[in-house]
Order: structure tokens, then sequence, then C-alpha cells
């Protein structure tokens, strides 16, 4: 699983209080610290066929992921940050249900 590589907060030298560190959340934006590394996961969306569809921070869809859930299960997983919402879409329902990337 892609890790992010900093912390999300640090130490003011200056004054000795913890801040949020910038390039923890460009990272986890998708941008790694300032560098494309492709899109990052926003959304995620296993359908009862078993077809999965995955959508960036705009709203477009990410081929790469698509496809049949036992296809891309493990780089979807491998590769969604700690944001990147999962949802089931069975039956009927008007709208998908939000579930934890483990249950996903």
């Amino acid at each position: 699983m892609n890790k992010n590589p900093y912390p999300a907060y640090m130490i003011d030298e200056a004054c000795g209080i913890e801040v949020s560190d910038i390039r923890y959340r460009i990272w986890a934006e998708g941008h790694k610290a300032g560098t494309e590394d492709g899109p990052a996961l926003k959304s995620v969306l296993r359908l009862q066929n078993g077809v999965v569809m995955v959508f960036d921070n705009e709203g477009e869809q990410i081929p790469k992921y698509q496809g049949y859930y036992k296809d891309v299960k493990k780089t979807i997983l491998e590769d969604a940050l700690p944001e990147t919402v999962f949802a089931h879409w069975f039956g009927n329902e008007s709208e998908p249900e939000q579930v934890l990337n483990k249950d996903w």
C-alpha cells in the first residue's frame, strides 16, 4: 500500500509547537510532494455485477483501476489514500452505501 512518507505534523523549531506539514497534504491530494504521479483515487464504487468504477478528485473516471472486482481489488487497495471513499451500490438503492475499505 502506498503510505504517505511525510509526517502529518512537525515541530516548529522556532517556537516548539506542532504545525501541519504541507508535504503531507500535497502527497495525500495525489501530487506526491509536487510531482504528478497519477490521479488520486477519491471514490471507488463496486456494483452488484462485480464491476468497479473509480473516480478522481475532479469526478473523472480512472480507467486504470476500472474493471471486475476480482481483477482490480488488489491494485486499488494498494494505491488508495486514507481519505479514499469506498462504496457498494447493490440492488436498486437510490444511492451507494459507504463502507470501510476492509469491507469493500
